[in-house]
């Protein structure tokens, strides 16, 4: 995929035209539909884990700040943004500073998503970038 191709992908993502489709669809294109469920933490180390539809995150990107205390990672994560009333389960986040829904940032980790959710991610945001990248900014 060419950089022009990839920002063109990433832009789509962002407001909402990334592909969505049926599940069957999508399996065999490569794709996942809106429905996927995405599993979710607030940090990269957090024991919480919460579910959301694919269809309800947004801004995915690699990063080592999580959402809420601002937490560094070891390495970089990939994030993404979703509204807090969109998570099932409990992860680390409370409304107590305000009335919700907020939108807040959530971390991926491979190991708790399907190998089609993981795949998909990784043709949006590419490969991990090295430890020390994300640091330089």
């Amino acid at each position: 995929m060419g950089v022009g191709s990839a920002l063109l992908s990433v832009a789509r993502f962002m407001v909402g035209a990334h592909p969505i489709q049926k599940r069957g669809a999508a399996r065999s294109q490569g794709t996942i539909y809106g429905g996927e469920t995405v599993r979710i933490r607030r940090q990269w180390n957090d024991q919480r884990i919460g579910k959301v539809r694919w269809s309800d995150l947004s801004n995915p990107r690699w990063d080592i700040v999580s959402g809420g205390t601002q937490a560094k990672a070891p390495q970089p994560f990939i994030h993404a943004y979703v509204f807090c009333d969109k998570v099932e389960g409990k992860i680390a986040h409370s409304c107590k500073h305000g009335p919700g829904p907020h939108n807040i940032k959530v971390c991926l980790v491979k190991k708790d998503n399907s190998k089609e959710v993981w795949d998909y991610v990784m043709k949006i945001v590419g490969k991990k970038p090295p430890r020390g990248y994300l640091t330089q900014r």
